[in-house]
């Protein structure tokens, strides 16, 4: 009889079988199950033989981590273009661990994460909403792309196309007379914030961290150096923004001549923040949604956020002319997908002024 090449099956006293073998390790390792019949021990190690030679082996001792213990491990790890995690987004695969992730898929072992279970648990997640949803299954992937990468995992069993894409409804599209009447609805102390918004293409968070500093009215422009962040139970923290974020902006004369007076009616040192509360104390983001909820309900524009003042800055951008990378450089875009959205929304106006001219009454002779 010719002698097995790879590996070895014995039979145990319990008259069951065991496979050994030499990993590509060069570690010799014993099979972690047993089988019933000599048959199912060699198609077993057969198998094992096949992934080795493909390239295709795992390490059982790393498949028999947990998910959570591999998941804590990777969100205390976790860098993005060698930095830590922003506190926001560490926020949210906290949030995602705890609430959506661990409860059912915890303390199963990542060799027993298979496409079926993910598509079970990705189920019973959606009654959660869509949001929720969508970031988990995310957070998951994420964490088990990193699984593959350590030789943990062979493949990634998220494979439900399209689950941790976001699908957000168009947003409204504002023209400047919503704008104004917005801005003229907002109460006083934050009517020169909400304009800079506008026509600076800013992050929420990114006006409301500016300070006496950043505005350059020699020149016209400000600049973009921090943002707050809101954390659950913290409140508001200073942070970087991210690469890039971090930028300098030319403003219309509208909005230079606003902070002009302003920062004139409001005197400070150079770090002290150009917007703040009616008696002076730090401005949160959250004091701005409040004031803007009230006044979008004011003007009959309930289902306007005050992002949507941005994305309307920019749309404004590419209507006259911006090419996609003047657009990226004044809205801090790192990637082509964001800034194309608002010159798509350039390009639906074009075709509405070629109907508008398709329209009008030919010349006489």
């Amino acid at each position: 009889m010719r002698r097995r090449s790879f590996g070895s099956v014995r039979r145990l006293p319990s008259g069951r079988w065991q496979v050994r073998y030499v990993g590509p390790d060069g570690q010799r390792r014993a099979s972690s199950e047993t089988f019933a019949t000599k048959g199912d021990a060699s198609r077993w190690l057969a198998r094992t033989e096949t992934e080795i030679s493909r390239g295709q082996w795992v390490d059982p001792t790393a498949t028999a981590s947990t998910l959570r213990a591999y998941s804590e491990a990777w969100l205390t790890q976790r860098t993005v273009r060698g930095k830590p995690l922003a506190p926001r987004t560490r926020q949210t695969y906290r949030h995602s661990l705890d609430r959506h992730i661990l409860p059912t898929l915890g303390d199963l072992r990542l060799s027993a994460l298979t496409p079926a279970v993910v598509r079970t648990w990705h189920a019973s997640v959606l009654g959660t909403g869509p949001t929720a949803a969508r970031q988990a299954y995310a957070t998951l992937r994420a964490i088990l792309n990193t699984a593959v990468a350590d030789e943990a995992l062979h493949r990634n069993p998220c494979r439900i196309p399209g689950a941790g894409q976001p699908s957000s409804p168009e947003r409204p599209l504002l023209d400047l007379n919503t704008v104004e009447s917005l801005i003229a609805a907002m109460p006083a102390h934050l009517r020169v914030l909400t304009l800079v918004a506008f026509w600076g293409h800013l992050r929420i968070g990114e006006v409301v961290a500016l300070q006496r500093r950043d505005i350059d009215l020699a020149n016209g422009s400000l600049h973009v150096e921090r943002q707050h962040v809101e954390k659950v139970g913290t409140g508001p923290v200073e942070t970087p923004p991210k690469v890039a974020s971090r930028r300098s902006i030319h403003l219309p004369v509208q909005a230079v001549e606003a902070l002009r007076q302003h920062l004139s009616d409001n005197p400070g040192l150079p770090a002290a923040p150009v917007f703040t509360r009616r008696d002076g104390s730090q401005l949160r983001a959250s004091h701005v949604q409040r004031a803007w909820s009230t006044a979008r309900q004011k003007v009959g524009r309930p289902d306007v956020h005050f992002h949507d003042l941005r994305h309307a800055g920019l749309t404004l951008t590419a209507q006259l002319g911006a090419t996609q990378a003047e657009i990226m450089r004044r809205a801090g875009h790192s990637s082509t997908r964001a800034a194309a959205i608002y010159q798509h929304a350039a390009e639906s106006r074009d075709v509405e002024i070629a109907r508008l001219l398709s329209a009008a009454e030919r010349p006489a002779r």
